[in-house]
């Protein structure tokens, strides 16, 4: 036996056991063993916490549903906010400016009007017009042509329209217009609930372009139908400009302007009944009834008549012809609308008075266009057989110019004009 029994507790302390054998594989099962174990624990950790169950996966599915449907419906408020914002800026502009308007018509501002025009676009939006329906050339507004006659030389009243207006042309027929029918028209107002209503819009599309606006309402005495002057700007622009001017009466205040046929007079001499005006021998000697030489001897001898309206809108007819201005159709409706009879008398006398000014200045162009305006205002007072020839001045020199007659006839009317 090899060593005492010390050696040999020695030996079994150093190995703590004896020695393994030789070709044993019991650690190399025992870490097999471990890592099966924490792989069954892993397989089975996985399969307890599992993937969504089909209530979960239709959860998930509806939840990504709603977000989708929020987003959708953010994205399309988003866009209706910027679309109606485009849409309130040339509205709302709109009618921050119908006032301005208004304020130029009223107050005859013709170069403030004019440059509020786009006359362009105007024209372009009357050319998409007429191409849907020809019609529209047949006005005056619209188109550019001559007023028709019939086989006796007189107007039919029906305008024959070939071409529409460019923008120049346009310009011109709309601005010549308004300073005829609206500048100065007795009791002008601009009808502001009707532009600040719902239906006081309007959009129109031209060349690819929507603009949108409002339409600035007038009206006047004896107007007729509303006036409309159309304010706008393109969609999601402040710039607005007046893009359309409407008066459904324009043809008839045209017509009554400009083809109006003359009154078929009795032609023969006031004087002298039994003669003809044309007749140079008028007083016969062979008829002992035949009036004086002179038919004109017993007209009133000229002499001013001293009377001044007092109206507002009588006393502007007489201060624009005592400025040397035409009256234009407004004025003239004023005075002939004039309920009071000695107000309109007055009226009569002021102008005679302004006529006979103008004849003592040797003024064709004042004559002309005064006694013009008393012949059309007053020519249902005149009596029937003195003609537009025998009552208003021309500019020639033919001697009528040189002559008082009709001043002094003027002032027959004048005297014959009743009050009561």
């Amino acid at each position: 036996m090899a060593g005492g029994p010390q050696q040999q507790m020695q030996d079994q302390q150093q190995g703590y056991g004896p020695p393994p054998r030789k070709g044993s594989n019991a650690g190399l099962f025992v870490g097999i063993g471990v890592g099966a174990v924490v792989l069954i624990l892993i397989v089975v950790a996985v399969i307890a916490s599992g993937g969504p169950t089909p209530q979960d996966q239709e959860r998930l599915k509806a939840e990504q549903q709603a977000q989708e449907q929020k987003e959708r419906i953010e994205k399309e408020m988003a866009e209706k906010r910027v679309e109606n914002e485009a849409i309130k800026k040339p509205m709302d502009a709109s009618l921050a400016q119908a006032s301005s308007v208004f304020a130029a018509l009223q107050n005859e501002d013709a170069g403030t009007l004019d440059a509020l025009f786009d006359w362009d676009v105007y024209a372009a939006y009357n050319a998409t017009l007429i191409d849907s329906n020809k019609d529209f050339l047949n006005t005056p507004l619209f188109g550019v042509g001559q007023w028709e006659k019939g086989a006796d030389g007189r107007y039919t009243g029906k305008f024959l329209g070939e071409v529409g207006h460019g923008a120049s042309g346009l310009r011109q027929r709309v601005m010549d217009y308004i300073k005829e029918f609206i500048f100065g028209a007795e009791g002008l107002e601009w009808e502001r609930a009707k532009t600040e209503s719902d239906n006081g819009g309007f959009t129109l599309e031209l060349n690819g372009t929507k603009y949108l606006g409002k339409k600035v309402f007038v009206t006047y005495q004896g107007a007729g139908k509303t006036k409309e002057l159309w304010l706008g700007a393109p969609k999601g622009t402040d710039n607005v400009r007046l893009l359309n001017f409407v008066d459904m009466s324009s043809l008839k205040n045209l017509q009554a302007l400009e083809a109006k046929n003359d009154r078929s007079g009795d032609q023969r001499d006031p004087y002298n009944p039994d003669r003809n005006p044309s007749d140079p021998d008028r007083n016969p000697p062979d008829n002992p009834d035949d009036p004086p030489a002179d038919p004109d001897a017993n007209l009133p001898q000229v002499a001013k008549t001293g009377a001044m309206p007092t109206e507002p809108a009588l006393v502007n007819a007489v201060n624009d012809l005592k400025r040397g201005q035409d009256l234009n159709t407004a004025r003239m409706r004023a005075v002939e609308s004039e309920p009071s009879k000695v107000q309109k008398k007055a009226t009569m006398g002021a102008f005679i008075d302004l006529l006979i000014d103008a004849q003592a200045n040797k003024d064709r162009k004042q004559k002309l266009s005064i006694s013009s305006a008393l012949w059309e205002i007053w020519r249902p007072f005149v009596p029937q057989d003195w003609q537009k020839k025998e009552m208003v001045y021309t500019q020639d020199f033919d001697g009528q110019s040189d002559s008082d007659l009709i001043v002094r006839r003027w002032l027959e009317v004048y005297n014959s004009y009743k009050t009561d």
